[in-house]
């Protein structure tokens, strides 16, 4: 086998290479992905399907000085490897390791910090206008910036990604550059679930209209007709229209936009591609290269089941089978929250699951599969998703929107209008509240109480573990307005010996306390998932004779005044919750205590720091953050001095 890999430090080395090496290197290139992947877990399947569009892009364009903007950064594996990161990849996503995502932090290769979909045309189009207004500048001759017309432009858009808002709104005014910027639509057919709506249908059309041949025939005939370097691109769109423009009828939508539209072309043809970015480089005007490639190739699982292996934690390889790292007799939240919801929408026809390209991540699986009439993936459209519950809430159903914290964030606007000022029945499900680990800033779920208990009519809860789980959804799918159920990405906590209590019905804004004890001087109260480290500390605190009451809060809107009640009786408080300090459940403890005239001094706060916090495992995250057992133990003696 080649070993080119070994001597590729930087694209300069990549360039160096003839097509028929960059082949073989790609192939290399696959199998350090799925061994890295392999033992850090990671984003593996899209990752597989973009290595040779990756290799290209990098033979064409300088990306030191030019500008590579990824849509969705999971995709940005070879990227790094090739731009002086392969040897960090050890640690791909651990401490001490390299992110999973672009971060300028790294490398000078990576403009933006990116994780949500939808924003890689809109910022091109900042930075493409902004290279236009520098270019002014070249007219003084006193000015010695780098010509910048130079520098080239380019968007790495998935199929998921486009059908974006945003992305929407960015191809609505890519009219005001007046330059050259190429955006690359990576169409995988693919998205982390199946691309639902219209647009998907649509690349779909084009999809099954062309099979592998027809794009090698479709590439050549783009390269046989583009426009000698230098004319213009009205001039290039005129010579190509009769050859492909009614074959394809993806161009129209871009044309319609006044976006001259090329392809669809074959994504892992590297020799085609070379040359159709070189050409592609040198027009003045914005263009779409319409890329179809394959999710998962070059690695038979993911290849076949690309949802599974979107993310994946580390693996092992047993013959043709692979075999996930898991932890054995454990289960998560969301498949906590996805059986019992399931199970109770077979005794209430109203109730309605609605997600985000999210499927499988927020554990609907089963509800798709057994209520597949009550079931709907808007794809990458968060807003939507709300709006269109927001209209199923007035309809007399009861929806339930299933959202990653993170993701949720786009939709604020939304929430607020469409939902909260109706004071409308919608439930949000949100998965990944809290610290989530590997995948670092850009999916923490560390602002959601912050941006939701602002809301009037909302409710929040926060179950501790699996029994709670199911409380939670029967007291918000019985509630007359908005609640919202917030959980990590975790296991569900064995609390066996706390189940009494957590086994009475939810009742909205009353805690129900876990512990207690009559010489207690000091009550910890826990938000959620954060239950396990308060008694971890109680159990601490006792052996050293310093007695506590565990009060599990459930709710974070409204606080239970009982809770307040306590500094009446001169008990100091300590909260502590996986979320951010500002805006948070313990600020609204303090807020509510100062609003009673109560001493707020009595009142110490256990939460994430106002930073972001970068890629760990979830539960060093959790301590370099101090919501441990540890720091509530150690809060309690300084309180009990």
């Amino acid at each position: 086998m080649s070993n080119f890999l070994e001597h590729i430090n930087s694209p300069a080395d990549v360039k160096k290479l003839s097509v028929p090496q960059l082949v073989e290197l790609a192939e290399e290139i696959r199998g350090f992905i799925i061994q890295s992947v392999g033992k850090t877990g990671g984003h593996l399947a899209s990752n597989l399907g973009v290595v040779e569009l990756t290799l290209a892009l990098h033979c064409v364009f300088d990306f030191k000085s030019d500008k590579l903007l990824w849509d969705v950064g999971h995709q940005c594996y070879t990227h790094k490897i090739i731009t002086g990161r392969k040897e960090k990849f050890a640690n791909l996503r651990h401490f001490g390791g390299i992110s999973g995502f672009p971060n300028p932090a790294e490398s000078q290769f990576d403009p933006f910090m990116v994780g949500h979909a939808g924003t890689a045309i809109t910022t091109a189009i900042g930075m493409a206008i902004g290279e236009q207004l520098k270019a002014e500048k070249k007219q003084n001759p006193k000015n010695e910036e780098k010509n910048t017309d130079e520098i080239k432009i380019v968007a790495m858009v998935g199929d998921a990604s486009i059908v974006n808002g945003t992305s929407f709104e960015g191809l609505n005014n890519v009219g005001l550059v007046k330059r050259q910027m190429l955006i690359v639509l990576n169409d995988n057919s693919m998205a982390i679930d199946a691309t639902v709506g219209a647009m998907a249908k649509y690349f779909s059309k084009v999809r099954l209209s062309q099979t592998y041949e027809d794009l090698r025939k479709t590439t050549s005939n783009i390269l046989e007709h583009m426009p000698v370097i230098g004319k213009s691109v009205e001039d290039a769109i005129e010579r190509i229209k009769k050859s492909i423009r009614m074959a394809l009828p993806a161009s129209q939508m871009f044309e319609s936009l006044r976006i001259p539209y090329f392809g669809p072309v074959d994504g892992h043809d590297i020799g085609s591609l070379i040359q159709l970015f070189e050409a592609l480089s040198d027009l003045n005007h914005p263009a779409i290269l319409h890329v179809y490639t394959r999710k998962g190739k070059g690695f038979s699982p993911a290849d076949k089941g690309p949802t599974k292996f979107h993310s994946t934690g580390p693996f092992t390889m047993n013959g043709d089978t692979v075999e996930l790292t898991s932890a054995p007799g454990k289960i998560t939240f969301t498949k906590s929250f996805g059986e019992h919801l399931a199970e109770l929408a077979e005794k209430d026809d109203k109730i309605i699951a609605i997600t985000s390209a999210m499927c499988d991540g927020t554990g609907l699986m089963n509800f798709k599969t057994q209520h597949p009439g009550r079931f709907y993936d808007v794809g990458i459209a968060e807003s939507a998703a709300v709006d269109i519950a927001a209209g199923l809430a007035k309809s007399g159903f009861k929806p339930v929107v299933c959202i990653y914290s993170t993701f949720l964030q786009r939709s604020f606007d939304h929430i607020a209008q469409d939902v909260a000022l109706q004071n409308l029945p919608v439930i949000f499900c949100i998965d990944r509240a809290g610290f989530v680990g590997e995948d670092g800033p850009t999916h923490h779920g560390l602002m959601d109480i912050g941006y939701m208990r602002i809301m009037p009519n909302f409710t929040l809860t926060a179950p501790a573990n699996d029994i709670e789980m199911r409380l939670a959804l029967e007291f918000a799918l019985n509630h007359n307005g908005p609640v919202v159920i917030r959980y990590p990405k975790d296991y569900v906590p064995d609390n066996s010996s706390v189940y009494a209590s957590c086994s009475k019905p939810f009742e909205e804004g009353k805690s129900v306390t876990v512990k207690s004890s009559r010489q207690s001087k000091i009550a910890v109260i826990s938000y959620g998932s954060t239950l396990t480290q308060a008694l971890e500390a109680e159990e601490i605190l006792k052996k050293e004779g310093i007695h506590v009451n565990v009060i599990n809060a459930r709710f974070a809107a409204p606080i239970d005044n009982k809770i307040i009640s306590l500094l009446k009786h001169d008990k100091g408080i300590i909260t502590v919750e996986d979320h951010s300090i500002a805006c948070g459940f313990g600020s609204a403890v303090l807020e509510l205590a100062a609003q009673s005239k109560q001493p707020i001094n009595k009142i110490k706060i256990l939460g994430s720091p106002r930073e972001f916090i970068g890629h760990n495992l979830r539960n060093t995250q959790l301590f370099q953050v101090g919501i441990n057992a540890e720091n509530i133990v150690e809060a309690a003696r300084e309180m009990a001095r």
